[in-house]
């Protein structure tokens, strides 16, 4: 049975076709059941099952096989991007080579480029463009390519080793040190940019080449490293995060804030006239605006907090906070007109709700075990840069079967409060950024401490350049593709 075309896309998820605008056709019992199947790859994604969301995501590829829409220049395309969905898939669970569906997939883009569209006037040539870049930035970020050194790269000349600045180039800042051993090390700024790379080098004739380090093909991007005891750091992390939590929960459920900031001093010429009776009377008038603004702000701010709040309850408690700032501003600037002092008429009074704990006045003061409230806690970052990643989804798996997600802090950190009789025995991170990395990691069970998470963030990063190549000129090197810049030693 043939797939309705719309639905074809919709099948792949990519954003790349979403603006495709093809004719409807009715639903068929074959687009249901591969659509099923994708939604459960994506369930099975969520709870870090990569091997289960792997083999519906395969079910689905066959369904496409089978059916005529998928074989023309669009269709091609699309199974191609289900391909990558496959490939990342395989890479997460470790059982498959995610290199073969890649592969699989650029064939399919290669078949696309040589068929024609069921649109007829359709050009699926830019859409597979574009598909077969990201196809490669897998195959980049899978490692599915180790490109060695170059062949004609050379070996290190002495005499040309040392520490290089980069001249030439407009508001970019870069170095080179090229070291005896034939190893280099290089850095760039450009505005808020800043990148660097490690690796070898060498010269054959006038070319000097750079072949940067890359990370090993089988390396993980996140593993286990080590747990330990509960103790006064993972309190206080704890604690931190419960208060960033209360704080988060009090700006969603109170949109406003309190505690207007000091106007600037009002510049009065000096040869002004003394303030009078009318400056008097206007500065008493903006006081009493100011005291009526301040209770209306009390009053709607309580509304606006209050269990069951409407959206308009809560609009305006912010046009009431807002109005009260402008009547207090109002009120400074009579005041000193009138060259008499500021009243403090104090602010408005925010409910309960809007208000957190208060911070104890010892919160630097050691914390005794006695008063730990204690948990599970997880750090992730990279110990070889001494970096630690926030906005890292990590969701806690009990022995028990329940689970609790948690957000890692910017401090690399992440809570779950302990369960009784239960421990935790698996971790699923996943990434923030939409790429779809994700790991779920086994870990020796859990109850009560802090399990450590190593990432190797050089994997994140698609790296500045794999191969760079110079031209000696005197005693400087001139890069390729970086216009009049030149590398001079001191």
């Amino acid at each position: 049975m043939t797939m309705p075309r719309r639905l074809t896309l919709i099948l792949a998820g990519s954003v790349l076709l979403a603006g495709v605008q093809l004719p409807a056709q009715a639903p068929q019992q074959q687009a249901q059941t591969a659509m099923e199947l994708l939604e459960k790859a994506t369930e099975a994604k969520a709870v870090g099952d990569h091997a289960g969301a792997l083999e519906f995501y395969n079910q689905a590829a066959a369904l496409l096989a089978e059916d005529p829409a998928g074989q023309d220049g669009l269709g091609l395309v699309v199974r191609a991007d289900l391909q990558r969905d496959i490939a990342r898939a395989s890479h997460a669970a470790g059982t498959r080579d995610p290199c073969a569906a890649l592969a699989k997939g650029r064939a399919y883009l290669d078949q696309a480029r040589r068929v024609p569209s069921a649109d007829g006037d359709m050009n699926v040539g830019p859409i597979a463009d574009d598909m077969e870049q990201q196809l490669e930035s897998e195959g980049r970020r899978m490692r599915c390519v180790q490109p060695g050194p170059p062949a004609d790269m050379g070996k290190p000349d002495a005499a040309l080793a040392g520490h290089y600045y980069l001249s030439g180039v407009m508001e970019t800042g870069s170095e080179l040190l090229l070291k005896a051993d034939g190893r280099f090390e290089w850095y760039i700024s450009y505005g808020a940019v800043d990148q660097v790379a490690k690796g070898r080098w060498g010269r054959t004739g006038q070319t000097v080449t750079l072949a940067a380090d890359l990370p090993a093909g089988d390396a993980p991007l996140l593993r286990v490293d080590q747990a330990f005891p509960w103790d006064e750091a993972a309190e206080r992390g704890l604690r931190n995060a419960q208060r960033a939590r209360e704080a988060e929960a009090i700006a969603e459920r109170c949109p406003w804030t309190i505690g207007a900031a000091a106007s600037p001093p009002l510049i009065l010429p000096e040869d002004r006239p003394a303030p009078g009776p009318a400056e008097q009377a206007r500065a008493a008038e903006a006081k009493r605006i100011a005291e009526t603004a301040r209770d209306e702000a009390s009053r709607a701010t309580a509304k606006g907090a209050a269990a069951g709040a409407s959206e308009a309850d809560r609009t305006a408690a912010e046009a009431a906070m807002v109005a009260w700032y402008e009547a207090h501003y109002e009120m400074e600037q009579a005041y000193r007109t009138a060259a008499a002092p500021l009243p403090d008429i104090g602010a408005p009074v925010m409910p309960t709700e809007c208000q957190a704990a208060p911070v104890d006045a010892a919160a630097d003061a050691p914390i005794p075990p006695s008063q730990w409230r204690r948990g599970v806690g997880v750090v992730v970052g990279d110990p070889a840069r001494e970096m630690r990643l926030s906005r890292v989804s990590v969701t806690f798996v009990f022995s028990d079967g329940y689970r609790e997600a948690a957000e890692t802090s910017r401090g690399g950190w992440a809570f779950v409060s302990p369960r009784s009789g239960a421990a935790v025995q698996q971790l699923v991170l996943a990434w923030p950024d939409g790429s779809g990395r994700s790991a779920s990691l086994p870990i020796k069970p859990l109850a009560e401490g802090v399990q450590t998470v190593a990432v190797d963030t050089q994997q994140l990063v698609a790296p500045p350049f794999e191969v760079m190549r110079l031209h000696v000129q005197g005693s400087d090197l001139i890069p390729e593709n970086m216009g009049r810049g030149r590398y001079s030693r001191n």
